[in-house]
Order: structure tokens, then C-alpha cells, then sequence
């Protein structure tokens, strides 16, 4: 947390949902159904992005079930990654342009199939008495 406010980060706001809910929900860089190995090995090799990933997650939590909404999270996701690469690496170093394409493929991942599949899970699990969205992974493909 500490790191994504000194980050300025976009939603940090979010960590006013309480430590419990954020320990509860931030799970490291990956989908819940990756299994928690291969989590902690993505997580461990991709720790530059963890700040990013911790409100993503919280971000997938408030899932409304919407695309533009999901869209919208993942964007967010994006331009926090990229702050924390900017921020570790100057505009001179490789390493910020590597870090930074490295940010890209993780939204391409993220704002794809299992991207979406997470966003539903989170929105399932929060409100399972919905049965128009129990039913199906497409919602509306507007990007508002």
C-alpha cells in the first residue's frame, strides 16, 4: 500500500475497503485459478508490478459484471505499471522500455479471455443471485 501512495498510483482509494478485504483479496500477479505456485513465481519475478497488481485485484473485487467497467480497471492497470517502471528505471535505461513492454503484454493478458473470466468470477462470487450473468461470460461489448 505504502508503496503504491508513494507511487501516486491511480486507486489507491481503494485501500479504504480495509486491511481485511485487501488481505483477503490480493492474491499476487495472475488469476485466482492460476494455481498459488505459479502465482508466487509470477509474483516474485514481476515484483516491480506488485503495487499495480494489489489494486487490480481490488479493482476485480468491486467487479459490477460490466465490460466497459472491466475495461476501464484494466486501463487503470496499464498506466500503473508503467508509473512503477518509470519510476524504478530512468528514461535512459533499457530496462524502463523493457519493463514497460513487459506492463503492455500483462494488459493484453489481463484486458483478454482470462482477464474477463476473472473479472466475472469476482462479480459471481459478490452477487451469485444474478441469473442473467450466471449464465453467460458475454455481457456488452461497448467500451463506453
Amino acid at each position: 500500500m505504502n508503496e503504491a501512495e508513494r507511487l501516486d498510483l491511480d486507486g489507491t482509494e481503494l485501500f479504504d475497503l480495509g486491511e481485511d478485504v485487501l488481505a483477503r483479496e490480493y492474491n499476487g500477479i495472475g488469476p485466482e485459478f492460476f494455481p498459488a505456485k505459479l502465482r508466487d513465481r509470477v509474483t516474485e519475478h514481476l515484483a516491480l508490478f506488485e503495487p499495480a497488481a494489489l489494486i487490480h485485484d481490488l479493482r476485480n473485487y468491486l467487479s459490477d459484471g460490466m465490460r466497459r467497467r472491466f475495461h476501464r480497471a484494466n486501463d487503470e492497470f496499464l498506466r500503473n505499471c508503467r508509473r512503477c517502471a518509470d519510476a524504478k528505471y530512468p528514461w535512459w535505461s533499457w530496462k524502463r522500455y523493457r519493463a514497460r513492454a513487459t506492463a503492455k503484454m500483462l494488459f493484453k493478458f489481463v484486458d483478454g479471455h482470462p482477464g474477463w473470466k476473472a473479472w466475472m468470477d469476482c462479480y459471481r462470487r459478490r452477487f451469485p443471485e444474478d441469473p442473467e450473468k450466471q449464465t453467460t461470460t458475454k455481457r456488452n461489448n461497448n467500451h463506453e
